[in-house]
């Protein structure tokens, strides 16, 4: 179960976050055009992420794995 993404074009903020009690753990992480990023186990599994609007027109690519049933 893993993601794999290709960021082009224009810079984002990739936002992460996860339940932790009654609040919640965040971080942000500057993509910039044509950065790859992994993501696996914790990453994956216990974090939610997203990418705000950008002004600008930004494509990404991503490729994820499927779980055999």
């Amino acid at each position: 179960e893993l993601v794999a993404g290709v960021s082009l074009l224009a810079p984002c903020s990739f936002r992460l976050r996860r339940k932790s009690g009654a609040a919640w753990d965040r971080a942000t992480i500057d993509v910039e055009p044509r950065s790859v990023y992994l993501m696996a186990g914790p990453s994956r599994n216990e974090w939610e992420h997203s990418i705000p609007p950008v002004a600008q027109h930004r494509y990404s690519v991503t490729f994820r794995t499927m779980r055999v049933s």
